[in-house]
């Protein structure tokens, strides 16, 4: 038997399990079941040789900070995967590596209560003084608030540190939704499937001038597995599988003949994206 580990977003996370699962009938699909757990997890024992998976999907930094140092029990992926699609790769995700593979990428935009005036068109805005003490983003037990401080320190340096100290890390994405939408908060760090809509319609999105932020699915492969790990990786790279992350889950795909989602398209596809050393070190902290 195979066996992955599979650390999606919530909104992709039971879709995506079915859909392997009826597909590969010898791989056990394990989804941890709280954000507390998958943090611990991939910032303490990813590479332990008894602790990792035949395949591993994440958007941890940790698990690439401690694939880093235990790359000898990873194996090198093929050769003849799929390429990354243009606009990723312009955008500096080819990996670094040749034991990860990228297989999708999330993007993180704002939502705003319609209230907040003048409305928030980027990172930037955080900054404001009306803004502070009003921003939710994810907690701890996710890349969230490591993500907004690293971000916000590179475009706004002291000001924009400050202002990711105030922000308050407390809910997750389908909650901050209804929260900026009721008004509890005035801005709040979604992925864009939580971005869509709102119960009272009293908050939108933006799509941030500097870019959405680029937090990557990234695969790894534990060195001795069997074939069925590869023949997993090889269908979460193909289209069907593209296409569902696209239009169900609204995130990047990485297929190039998969269609980008409506949102992104409309964006030019604008994301930042630190790089691979930079993201690594967030999951050293």
């Amino acid at each position: 038997m195979t066996l992955l580990h599979l650390s999606l977003p919530p909104n992709i996370a039971r879709q995506a399990g079915d859909d392997i699962r009826a597909r590969f009938a010898d791989v056990i699909v394990r989804e941890p079941q709280t954000h507390e757990e998958m943090s611990d997890f991939y910032n303490a024992r990813f590479g332990e040789a008894q602790a990792t998976a035949d395949l591993t999907v994440t958007a941890y930094p940790g698990a690439l900070t401690r694939a880093l140092t235990h790359r000898n029990q990873l194996a090198a992926l093929p050769a003849d995967l799929p390429p990354m699609r243009p606009e990723l790769a312009k955008a500096g995700l080819l990996e670094s590596h040749p034991f990860f593979k990228v297989i999708g990428v999330v993007p993180l935009l704002l939502i705003h209560h319609r209230d907040v005036d003048p409305p928030p068109v980027g990172w930037a805005d955080l900054c404001r003084a009306d803004l502070a003490g009003a921003v939710v983003i994810p907690p701890h037990s996710t890349p969230a608030p490591a993500l907004c401080k690293y971000w916000m320190t590179r475009l706004c340096g002291e000001e924009g540190r400050r202002a990711a100290g105030q922000v308050d890390p407390q809910l997750f994405p389908q909650d901050i939704n209804k929260a900026v939408d009721e008004g509890r908060y005035k801005a709040g760090m979604v992925f864009p499937a939580f971005a869509r809509t709102f119960r009272n319609g009293m908050a939108r999105a933006v799509w941030p001038e500097e870019g959405a932020l680029a937090v990557p699915l990234i695969a790894f492969v534990k060195r001795g597995a069997g074939p069925d790990a590869v023949a997993v990786l090889r269908h979460l790279l193909a289209l069907p599988f593209q296409e569902m992350l696209a239009v169900q889950g609204l995130f990047a795909p990485v297929l190039g003949s998969a269609p980008l989602f409506d949102e992104m398209k409309a964006n030019g596809g604008r994301l930042l994206w630190m790089g691979w050393e930079d993201y690594a070190s967030l999951g050293a902290h």
